[in-house]
C-alpha cells in the first residue's frame, strides 16, 4: 500500500470510528510499528488527528485540507425505491443467474436490488456468500447451509449497506469464485458506471477480488448517464439482462469476450400474461 493510500485509509477509519491504535494501523496496512507511528505523526502535522498514547484520535482538518463528507454516499436512489423497480425483469435475471451457481461456491453479492432478488432465490445449499448489503444478510440468515460474511464499513441508511475503505480492505483478504453485481448505467463510451464514487470504488475492489464477474442489469440501465466509472465492460465475463436492443453494442460486447444472456419472456409467456389481463381474466375475478 502506497503512503498516500495508507493516509487516506487511516483518515477514513478515523472519520468513522473517531480513534485508531498504532498496532491497528500496522496490522491493517501491513507495515512496521515505526512506519505506522511516522504516518500518524505526519497526519498530525496536517491537522487530521491528535496523537495519544498508543494511537490517535480524530480532529477537524486544517484549512485547505480535503474533508471526508459521509453525505456524499447518499447520491442516487434508495434501496427501497430501486427494489420496487422492474421486479419482473429482475426476477427473471436472478433465476437465470442461479444456473451459474454450484454447491461449494464462494459468492460475492453487491448491495444492488437485483443481487437481493438473487439472494432471495438462492437454494439452501453449501455456499459462502460475502456481501455489503444488510438486506441480503437478513435474507440469507434463514438459510442454514449458506455461510454469510458481512463486509463492514460506513453504514448508509438510504442504501441499507456498508461502503468505505474498511469494506474495500476486507475484500483483499479473500479469493472469490463468482461476483454478481449491478450498476446504475451502461454506455458505449463510459462503460459500467455507478451513481456515486464510493459504491464505484467498492465495486472496483470486488472485481479485483473475484475470478468470474457477472453483471446483472435490466434494459433500463443501457444508455443511462451515471456519475462514477466502475470499469470497462471488457472487464466482466457475463452480462445477464432481460433485453438488449442495440445490435452495435451487442457486437462490441462480443468483441470484448462478454457472454450476453437475455431472459426476456418468450412470445408464449407474453401471450399468456396478456390473456390473464383480458376480459376472460376479469370475468373470473
Amino acid at each position: 500500500m502506497l503512503p498516500v493510500e495508507r493516509h487516506r485509509f487511516i483518515t477514513e477509519i478515523l472519520t468513522q470510528r473517531g480513534r485508531i491504535l498504532v498496532q491497528e494501523v500496522a496490522q491493517l496496512c501491513r507495515i512496521s510499528l515505526e512506519t505506522a507511528r511516522r504516518d500518524l505523526a505526519l497526519l498530525e502535522k496536517r491537522g487530521v488527528l491528535l496523537r495519544s498514547h498508543g494511537g490517535a484520535v480524530f480532529t477537524e482538518h486544517s484549512a485547505g485540507e480535503k474533508t471526508y463528507v459521509p453525505s456524499q454516499i447518499e447520491q442516487g436512489e434508495s434501496f427501497r425505491d430501486r427494489s420496487n423497480q422492474s421486479p419482473d425483469s429482475k426476477t427473471r435475471i436472478a433465476k437465470r443467474a442461479l444456473q451459474l451457481i454450484n454447491p461449494g461456491d464462494c459468492l460475492l453479492l453487491d448491495s444492488s436490488s437485483t443481487s437481493w432478488y438473487l439472494a432471495r432465490q438462492l437454494p439452501d445449499i453449501q455456499l459462502v456468500v460475502l456481501t455489503n448489503s444488510v438486506q441480503i444478510i437478513q435474507t440469507l440468515s434463514v438459510k442454514a447451509n449458506v455461510r454469510t460474511i458481512g463486509l463492514g464499513g460506513e453504514y448508509s441508511a438510504k442504501y441499507e449497506d456498508f461502503v468505505g475503505v474498511l469494506a474495500e480492505q476486507m475484500l483483499k483478504e479473500f479469493v472469490i469464485n463468482k461476483l454478481f453485481f449491478s450498476c446504475h448505467g451502461i454506455s458505449h463510451e463510459g462503460g459500467i458506471r455507478e451513481s456515486n464514487e464510493h459504491h464505484a470504488r467498492l465495486k472496483q475492489q470486488m472485481l479485483l477480488s473475484s475470478e468470474h464477474k457477472i453483471l446483472l442489469a435490466d434494459s433500463s440501465k443501457f444508455g443511462r448517464r451515471s456519475f462514477a466509472r466502475i470499469c470497462h465492460y471488457r472487464e466482466i465475463d457475463t452480462l445477464i439482462t432481460d433485453h438488449l436492443e442495440d445490435e452495435e453494442f451487442r457486437q462490441e460486447l462480443a468483441w470484448s469476450n462478454v457472454n450476453v444472456i437475455e431472459v426476456s419472456p418468450s412470445p408464449l409467456q407474453k401471450k399468456t400474461k396478456n390473456s390473464r389481463n383480458g376480459p376472460l381474466a376479469a370475468a373470473h375475478n
